[in-house]
């Protein structure tokens, strides 16, 4: 029994031992060349060489192996699942928060470095970025059945599509892309003589329709290049530099500036995707600070301490004016303008003999006959007597009359909708001759 009670607690210190070498808890995690910052539910992570660590409380982390076969990263979620792509597209794992299952039977892109992913009813979809000498103003998604990212067909002519750009302003807003200034080519620059700039446009991707529309032409709000962008920051996209912080909402047409902002804080960080994140849930940033040595330290700054308070608002971009439209739309109003002053200078005879064929379309035969016999007499009146013989000759004179009176009720309604009148159409009097005897003619 002795011997069984020293081996079991052999099993249980090698156990301990070996666990130790696979989870280990630490303070200060080690910092590498290709170290990625991101958050996932409550939690947030740091993939750094070979290990992957979780923040357990601020200042505390366990780390682990991971066992990518990548070294360089990008994370979307949605409220219950993560994905880790690389960079530029191509190979996919699904990440639950303590383990990696790859995705794709793919491999590296190389073709939208710096690009926006996001997920969309469950797919995922990437746009835009830089690769393989240029700039892509492209649509990918993964196709889970066959475990390959594919181009999604867009319907506007490229010609109408936004230029391709990397490090972009993009959010997502239900069925909407939205995405802004990026750094690319300037297409009206012969290519010897190009250089990377900002391009300052800004567009929506309607992802039913698949079809862009520009929104407008926004200013110049960073003269450098290097900057960070934290998306789905409060619904926002989060902007990052030396010079200045803002907060973009590109549905909403607004930049919001933060005054008393930690700037020397963020001249501590490389400006590389993944090297500063936020977390919700503590309500503040991860960041990777680089020291003099090139070493480098794990981080955490609350929201209130980096940002300062917000101080000014203002209009991100003029919207785009469609002068087609709004030419096509001015000439409609004025040619109506003109119908309508003309139309309205016209008496009702007038007026009822331009659409006489639609009248008499909703006439009745008997009802035809008599706004004939009244248009002859024009402009004089007609007796209601003559008008009684259009009704068959068998029927009483009192029935005669009432079918008459009904008949020329039902006509002046239906002429006065299709006139769009409200005056009356008909005038009657007595007859001067014979006061027994009503008469009728057009007013």
């Amino acid at each position: 029994h002795r011997v069984d009670r020293r081996q079991r607690q052999m099993c249980i210190r090698d156990s301990f031992l070996i666990s130790l070498k696979v989870f280990s808890q630490t303070k200060n995690p080690e910092i590498s060349a290709n170290s990625f910052l991101f958050s996932f539910k409550e939690s947030s992570y740091l993939i750094s060489g070979d290990s992957i660590y979780r923040n357990l409380e601020t200042d505390k982390w366990i780390g682990t192996k991971h066992n990518l076969a990548i070294n360089n990263y990008v994370f979307l979620e949605n409220n219950s699942k993560g994905y880790l792509m690389h960079s530029s597209g191509g190979i996919l794992y699904q990440f639950d928060g303590t383990k990696f299952d790859r995705l794709d039977d793919s491999f590296i892109f190389n073709s939208q470095y710096q690009s926006f992913p996001f997920l969309h009813n469950n797919n995922i979809y990437n746009f835009g970025g830089y690769g393989l000498f240029t700039f892509k103003n492209i649509l990918t998604y993964f196709n889970l059945s066959k475990k390959e990212t594919e181009i999604v067909p867009i319907k506007t002519p490229t010609s109408k599509q936004p230029l391709g750009r990397k490090k972009m302003f993009s959010q997502l807003d239900g069925n909407e892309l939205f995405i802004g200034p990026g750094l690319a080519y300037n297409a009206d620059v012969e290519y010897g003589n190009k250089k990377v700039q900002f391009i300052n446009d800004y567009w929506k991707l309607d992802l039913i329709e698949k079809e862009w529309s520009k929104l407008g032409e926004g200013k110049v709000y960073l003269k450098n290049h290097i900057y960070h962008l934290i998306y789905h920051y409060e619904n926002k996209i989060l902007v990052l530099s030396d010079e200045s912080i803002f907060t973009v909402d590109i549905k909403n047409n607004k930049a919001s500036f933060y005054q008393n902002s930690n700037k020397d804080f963020i001249k501590g960080v490389e400006k590389v995707r993944g090297r500063i994140i936020y977390n919700k849930s503590k309500k503040g940033f991860y960041a990777i600070l680089f020291k003099g040595d090139n070493s480098g330290k794990l981080t955490f700054i609350t929201s209130d301490d980096l940002l300062g308070a917000k101080f000014t608002t203002e209009k991100l971009y003029k919207k785009e004016v469609n002068i087609i439209f709004w030419f096509g739309t001015g000439i409609g109003l004025f040619l109506v303008f003109i119908f309508v002053l003309v139309f309205k200078k016209k008496t009702n005879i007038q007026k009822i003999k331009l659409i006489r064929e639609k009248i008499k379309g909703l006439l009745t035969t008997e009802e035809d006959h008599l706004l004939s016999l009244i248009e002859e007499f024009y402009p004089n009146y007609i007796k209601f007597p003559e008008l009684m013989d259009v009704f068959d000759s068998h029927l009483s004179y009192e029935n005669k009359k009432k079918k008459l009176r009904t008949a020329l009720y039902q006509m002046e309604e239906k002429i006065s909708k299709t006139l769009n009148s409200k005056s009356k159409i008909f005038i009657e009097r007595k007859n001067k001759e014979d006061l027994r005897i009503k008469e009728i003619r057009i007013k």
